[in-house]
């Protein structure tokens, strides 16, 4: 092999190393991102169990109330 040959192979293992290694920090970077968001939707999970425990306990707080003033109605 002639040493320009040898030279320009020497240029592409330097072109895809570098290569390799921008794809290992892209990796690593879309790693943290999808570590954040499934915490993300953790959170976003708990909030809407909250929210929907809250919205239940209206809802049959809102029921009570409209039963007891149909009964004090009835009774008038």
């Amino acid at each position: 092999m002639d040493p320009m040959q040898l030279a320009q192979m020497k240029r592409q293992v330097a072109w895809h190393t570098q290569e390799v290694k921008h794809q290992e920090m892209d990796l690593h970077t879309a790693e943290l991102a999808l570590e954040a968001a499934k915490k993300k939707v953790e959170e976003l999970k708990k909030k809407l169990v909250e929210s929907k425990h809250m919205l239940d306990m209206r809802e049959r707080e809102v029921d009570r109330v409209v039963e007891e003033d149909r009964r004090d109605k009835a009774r008038r």
